[in-house]
C-alpha cells in the first residue's frame, strides 16, 4: 500500500504512538481484503492534501431473512483533534450509501450522538452471561459475587470436538434450523475459517458437534491477562433450535465447561443477542451479568467500560421487506473488530 507511511503517522497522531493498528500485519488483516492490495477498506477525508479523518470497515455477508446481503461492519473511526465536529457524520453517511446494512460495536458517546441523528438502531448492551470457576478469586479482584447455586461444580464430560479444517463434510447447516440468526452476520464456512481457524494473531478453538446439516458450534479463545486472570471468552455459540438441537447444545456447553475448567480458567463469558442460546447457557449454570462487575475489556483489564453496545443501520428497502429485522438483529462480541489484539500486541511492525 503506497500511502502506508501517511496512514501510520496519522494513526500515531490521533490515537498515540502505541496504537495497535500501527502494527502493519494487523492493519492489513482488517482493511486489505481486496484483490488490489493498494485499495484499503477505508473512507477518508482530506483537507489540502492532509489526511484529517478515516472510517475503516469490513465488508461482510449478512444473512437477512434467508437472503445473503453484502453489508459492512465499521471498524475504527479516527479524526484529527481539530476536525472532530461534523466530519464523522459525513463519513458515516457515505458508508450507509455504500451498503444496505451497516453495523458497529463499542460506540463512543460522540459516535452515539451522531448515529442517533442518522436514524441508526442502537442497543446499549449486548446481553452477557458468565460462568465462574473461581468465585473467591473473582470476589477478591472485582468484588464480584456469584449466586449460591453458582459454584463452578460441573459434571465430567469428554472434551468437545475441536475442528481445524471446516468443510462441507463437517459443517453444512440448514439455516432454517437457526431462526435466531436470521438477521446477522452469515456464520458460514468461509466466515468461521477466516475469522477463527486462520486468524493469525492468537488461537481460537472451534468446537463442532453433531451432523453437518444441524451442528452445534462453540468458538472460544482463552485470554490470560497481565493482571493474572484467565478467561474463556466465548465468541460463538449456536445450535439447531429444536428438541434434538437443544440436547446437542446442552451437551456441547457442558463439554466446553469441562474444557475451560481443565484449562484453569477463572471464568467464562459470552456476549450475544440470541435469547435461545443465552437461555440454554443459563440452564447449564451461567448467570446474567449486566452490571459490569466483570471486565468487558481484558487487554489490559479496564473496568471503565461496563458493557458492549451495538449500532445498526438498515436500508429502507430491506426494512420494508423485513419489518422486524432491526429488533431481531443477531450479534456476538466477535462480530466486527471487537475481539482483537490490543495492548499485548503493540509491538510495532512496519
Amino acid at each position: 500500500m503506497s500511502n502506508w507511511q501517511q496512514l501510520d503517522s496519522f494513526i500515531a497522531t490521533t490515537h498515540g504512538e502505541n496504537h495497535v493498528l500501527r502494527n502493519r500485519p494487523l492493519f492489513d488483516w482488517f482493511f486489505l481484503r481486496n484483490e488490489n492490495k493498494d485499495e484499503a477498506n477505508l473512507i477518508v477525508a482530506y483537507e489540502e492534501g492532509k489526511l484529517i479523518s478515516l472510517l475503516g470497515y469490513i465488508p461482510t455477508k449478512f444473512m437477512w431473512g434467508r437472503e445473503e446481503v453484502k453489508g459492512a461492519w465499521m471498524a475504527h473511526w479516527m479524526t484529527l483533534e481539530g476536525y472532530r465536529f461534523g466530519i464523522g457524520a459525513l463519513l458515516m453517511k457515505k458508508i450507509t450509501e455504500m451498503f444496505p446494512i451497516v453495523a458497529g460495536q463499542g460506540a463512543s458517546m460522540m459516535n452515539q450522538n451522531i448515529v442517533a441523528k442518522m436514524g441508526f438502531k442502537f442497543l446499549e448492551k449486548i446481553p452477557k452471561v458468565v460462568y465462574a470457576f473461581k468465585c473467591d478469586k473473582l470476589e477478591k479482584m472485582f468484588h464480584f459475587q456469584a449466586s449460591h447455586k453458582f459454584v463452578g461444580v460441573i459434571a465430567e464430560h469428554d472434551s468437545p470436538s475441536e475442528v481445524r479444517i471446516i468443510t462441507k463434510e463437517n459443517f453444512n447447516p440448514d439455516w432454517d434450523n437457526y431462526p435466531s440468526m436470521m438477521y446477522g452476520t452469515l456464520k458460514n464456512r468461509d466466515y468461521l475459517t477466516h475469522r477463527y481457524i486462520d486468524y493469525p494473531f492468537f488461537k481460537y478453538y472451534v468446537f463442532i458437534e453433531g451432523e453437518p446439516a444441524s451442528p452445534a458450534v462453540c468458538a472460544v479463545r482463552i485470554v490470560e491477562t497481565k493482571e493474572g486472570i484467565r478467561v474463556a471468552r466465548m465468541v460463538e455459540f449456536f445450535f439447531p433450535e429444536n428438541e434434538s438441537g437443544k440436547r446437542q447444545g446442552l451437551l456441547l456447553a457442558r463439554k466446553c465447561l469441562n474444557f475451560f475448567k481443565k484449562n484453569d480458567c477463572d471464568y467464562a463469558d459470552f456476549y450475544c443477542s440470541g435469547p435461545a442460546y443465552m437461555a440454554l447457557l443459563l440452564e447449564v449454570g451461567f448467570i446474567e451479568e449486566d452490571t459490569g462487575g466483570l471486565p468487558c475489556l481484558l487487554d489490559p483489564i479496564d473496568m471503565s467500560r461496563k458493557s458492549q453496545n451495538v449500532e445498526l443501520c438498515v436500508s429502507s428497502a430491506l426494512k420494508i421487506r423485513y419489518p422486524n429485522c432491526e429488533d431481531n438483529f443477531f450479534v456476538t462480541r466477535s462480530d466486527a473488530d471487537s475481539d482483537r489484539p490490543n495492548e499485548s500486541y503493540c509491538r510495532i511492525k512496519k
